[in-house]
């Protein structure tokens, strides 16, 4: 069969990983990305369990390695600064991982790396300031159907498949699902945010975490000398940061924020008074705390699928980036292994793939989902004596080493990362 043409919609972690394992079985690839360059931002994320093996397997370890912030482990403080419990750092890769694994990095550095895998090769076209705006695809009875998409700028073209790797929000999953479909987010009852401020050499640069009264964290990161990343969770409705969303406005984010945290205790007056004035700051991402939820059978349909958060989101499950890569290489694998095999059609191949993706990935993409609500209140305690207590089991944590447990659930530490020599066929 002719080579299989490709249109990944997204360009964080997962589609540039799609990107690449596809390249290897010479598909056509084009990777589009709403931006109009590489997003090389955020904050900071970690590889984990199958992650890890997995990254070797892209043969990007030393790549990783050489980008790694050396944290040297997390921290909770009261709100004069005062260290109640210490995580350190696990620097081996045993499955029992501490908060801080072997393998931090910044969001911006792993993107990066992933693209540099494509760069140069021909038959991978990276496509910027563009997005999907609809698309319809032939009926899967035709074995050599396709998906006819139309772009943003009006430019029309047609592909054997079609991935929505854009995030929690995927426009991709909001056409494929259809206008009746009912939304598949479900919120954790959060909202998370970071951004940037100038560093000071006084500054610890262990992950820090200040619990404040009204189920609001404060906390900070630090991978570079000069610059000081800012966290911040809250718990509970917040009808001035979804109207801030709403709007579009980063001035009026910033001033939702700001109203939340200003005279909070600790640092937060320095913190939000950067976030108004530091140039830094203008980084500021915030989102709701969001799982998707799709019911069984909906990652994709026909010869459209959904991949990463887009499918499978969870903000605070820990497993995002890892996810992303390995789902991205079950996808790649599963269509290869049928796609030019005897008595399957383009078509067939696609779908079938799709379909066998999903049952092999869900089961530990899932795992950790559901029930995370109450876990979020219970870590985001409203009142003083609720940190309090909190605080003291953190610290008999931290004394019987109790946070060096397994990080991700026992369905999830047992699936063995599977492996497609169709992938492993091609440079």
């Amino acid at each position: 069969m002719p080579p299989l043409k490709v249109l990944i919609v997204g360009g964080g972690i997962a589609g540039p990983s799609l990107a690449y394992w596809l390249s290897r079985i010479n598909a056509e690839v084009t990777l589009i990305e709403r931006f109009p360059h590489i997003r090389a931002t955020g904050q900071q994320v970690d590889l984990r369990a199958q992650g890890v093996p997995m990254m070797k397997r892209m043969g990007i370890e030393a790549a990783v390695r050489s980008a790694i912030v050396h944290e040297p482990g997390m921290q909770l403080i009261n709100q004069n600064g005062q260290t109640k419990a210490y995580f350190p750092a696990t620097y081996t890769n045993s499955e029992k991982q501490s908060l801080t694994s072997e393998f931090e990095i910044m969001r911006g550095h792993l993107v990066g790396i992933l693209y540099g895998l494509t760069k140069g090769k021909e038959n991978v076209r990276h496509v910027f300031d563009t997005a999907i705006e609809d698309f319809e695809q032939d009926d899967e009875s035709d074995p050599n159907g396709k998906v006819h998409v139309r772009f943003s700028n009006g430019q029309r073209e047609d592909f054997d498949l079609v991935v929505g790797a854009d995030g929690s929000g995927s426009q991709t999953r909001k056409i494929m699902l259809g206008p009746d479909a009912p939304d598949p987010r479900y919120s954790l009852g959060g909202h998370i945010g970071f951004f940037t401020i100038p560093g000071t050499p006084a500054e610890s640069n262990r992950w820090t975490l200040c619990h404040l009264p009204g189920g609001r964290i404060i906390g900070t990161r630090k991978d570079r000398p000069d610059l000081l990343r800012i966290y911040m969770i809250i718990y509970g409705k917040q009808p001035t940061l979804e109207s801030a969303y709403q709007s579009g406005s980063l001035k009026e984010l910033k001033k939702a924020w700001v109203d939340l945290y200003q005279g909070g205790g600790w640092e937060c007056d320095r913190f939000m008074h950067e976030l108004q004035h530091a140039p830094e700051a203008d980084d500021l991402y915030a989102t709701r705390m969001d799982e998707i939820h799709l019911p069984k059978g909906s990652w994709s349909k026909g010869r459209v699928v959904l991949l990463g958060d887009s499918a499978y989101c969870q903000t605070v499950g820990g497993l995002g980036a890892t996810l992303s890569l390995v789902g991205a290489y079950v996808l790649a694998g599963e269509i290869a292994s049928l796609y030019n095999k005897d008595g399957w059609s383009p078509t067939a191949a696609v779908v079938q793939g799709a379909k066998n993706y999903e049952e092999r990935l869900c089961p530990i993409a899932t795992a950790a989902q559901g029930g995370s609500k109450r876990g979020l209140s219970l870590l985001l305690p409203r009142s003083n004596f609720g940190i309090k207590v909190l605080q003291t089991i953190a610290g008999l944590a931290a004394a019987f080493k109790g946070d060096q447990l397994s990080s991700v659930s026992t369905k999830t530490s047992k699936w063995s990362l599977p492996t497609y020599t169709e992938l492993e066929c091609n440079d």
